[in-house]
């Protein structure tokens, strides 16, 4: 755990990226008194997506298309 001011925090940022990077809880004090966390968090790597990954899942009806009787006196 290490604690830095915001000037400090400011001037030594590279050295908080690292410290943060190797799991350490970094505590960043603001300027007005409030008590900030600095913590590492990994964000889950996307795979690639797979064309046609989704191909039958989707079903639709014979009649999908015909005309709906609730607009049947607007055909008219």
């Amino acid at each position: 755990m290490k604690t830095y001011t915001m000037e400090s925090a400011v001037a030594n940022f590279d050295e908080l990226m690292k410290d943060a990077q190797e799991g350490l809880t970094i505590y960043i004090i603001g300027s007005d008194g409030r008590e900030y966390e600095l913590i590492l968090k990994r964000m889950p790597v996307n795979k690639p997506r797979k064309p046609g990954s989704a191909l039958g899942s989707v079903k639709m009806s014979d009649d999908f298309d015909a005309p709906l009787p609730e607009f049947e006196p607007y055909m008219e």
